[in-house]
């Protein structure tokens, strides 16, 4: 529905306020103010909306070419279009004065009402377009503001699966190394209660006041020292386990930068992972040469490489025997190029082009979650400042390959 245009009209004449009142109420959703002095055209103005000024030229006290020069000077009605009109006026000084007023048009009576009706129609028309698109832009703003709310609910949710998804790739390397400690810890068990019982069993001899033989302390000796070599042996296992794993835990939970050495990085985490591979057919091997020094965040690095053998594992390997995936990177220029590959099944060129889409999975409903590639993308593009690209291997499987600056780009601050 169209809001009323408001014109008011202004003559000291009260017949010829009735007589254009009378005209332009012919026009639909034309609403017709009247004033009979430049004083009260004033106060019409501040109090009612008005679009459009009907303003006569000549009348006593406050003229229209005055009155004109106040509407100019209020910030309410400095834009409100002003026709002049007058039946004295009509020399070119005064048309020229009517305009530098502001004026938009400038009639002479007698007037023609055909011609002054589709002058104020041209306006009305003008109205409703400005109208219109103020309500345009309202709707406009409004929903930029609702995309805005949207987009920030859609970060949220997007930094939550993040999250989600690097806590899911260290809970499996967290059980992985459970197991793996359990081996050294309990082989460190079983010499200690062995040990305990050759101590007991040394001191019963002891107590009994005989005099040991030289092949009794050769035996207690012998069995210490070899339990203590596997008692050392096992608790630098499990040291070693324990230290590699706070690295990279440390690493999936949290975007710290540091300097850091490529190799040592998906060594460690290579490391973990083949603790959980161990009890599959599946091989990592690992071909990055030492020196590979970048000032970049490790713990993205980390969970990309997680990532990619677990997709390797659950969508390559799937009904295979044997499975081998593959490690390589090198520097190029002012960038480490990283290279992953798998033996696998490949990828057809449909999935290869979907590869980084959220939630694209070959395997719905059944344990993936269309999440991990993406995530790997977002990483490498985003806080990494790289790029990846997915391809099909010459001898099969799946080949993706991450170019990286050496030294990542600055992270952005959030506001």
């Amino acid at each position: 529905m169209i809001d009323k245009f408001n014109v008011l009209v202004v003559d000291d004449n009260a017949s010829n306020r009735v007589s254009l009142a009378a005209l332009l109420g012919r026009l639909p959703n034309c609403r017709i103010l009247e004033a009979a002095s430049g004083e009260e055209t004033l106060l019409m103005a501040m109090q009612y909306d008005c679009h459009l000024v009907l303003l006569d030229v000549h009348m006593p006290g406050m003229d229209g070419f005055e009155t004109a020069r106040h509407l100019q000077m209020a910030e309410r009605t400095r834009f409100i279009p002003i026709v002049f009109i007058t039946g004295i006026f009509m020399s070119d000084e005064f048309v020229g004065q009517g305009y530098a007023l502001g004026a938009v048009d400038y009639l002479v009576k007698p007037l023609d009402d055909n011609l002054l009706l589709n002058r104020v129609r041209q306006y009305q028309h003008l109205y409703e377009r400005e109208l219109a698109l103020q309500r345009r832009t309202h709707d406009l703003e409004a929903s930029n503001l609702q995309l805005s709310e949207a987009l920030q609910r859609l970060h949220m949710a997007q930094d939550k699966l993040v999250q989600s998804e690097k806590l899911a790739a260290l809970g499996a390397i967290v059980a992985a190394v459970a197991h793996e400690l359990n081996t050294p810890i309990g082989n460190c068990m079983t010499v200690a209660s062995t040990l305990e019982d050759n101590v007991v069993s040394f001191e019963r001899a002891l107590s009994n006041h005989t005099a040991l033989k030289r092949s009794q302390l050769d035996e207690y000796l012998q069995v210490s020292r070899t339990a203590s070599q596997l008692m050392l042996r096992g608790l630098r296992r499990a040291a070693e386990l324990v230290a590699n794993f706070k690295q990279v835990a440390v690493d999936h939970t949290s975007s710290q930068r540091r300097n850091f050495e490529l190799g040592e990085v998906i060594g460690g985490v290579v490391q973990l992972m083949n603790a959980t591979l161990r009890k599959t057919p599946f091989l990592v091997e690992v071909d990055i040469p030492p020196g590979l020094w970048m000032d970049s965040y490790p713990g993205p690095i980390d969970q990309i490489v997680s990532n990619l053998i677990n997709n390797s594992v659950l969508h390559g390997f799937v009904g295979r025997d044997t499975g081998r995936m593959r490690l390589l990177a090198w520097r190029e220029g002012s960038s480490i190029v990283l290279v992953y590959s798998d033996d696998g099944v490949g990828m057809s060129e449909e999935v290869r082009q979907h590869v980084f889409d959220p939630f694209f999975t070959t395997r719905l409903g059944e344990g993936g979650s269309g999440l991990g590639m993406n995530i790997c993308y977002n990483l490498v593009t985003g806080l990494l400042g790289g790029s990846i690209e997915a391809s099909s291997g010459e001898q099969g499987g799946c080949v993706f390959t991450l170019t990286l600056p050496q030294v990542a780009p600055p992270a952005l601050e959030s506001a």
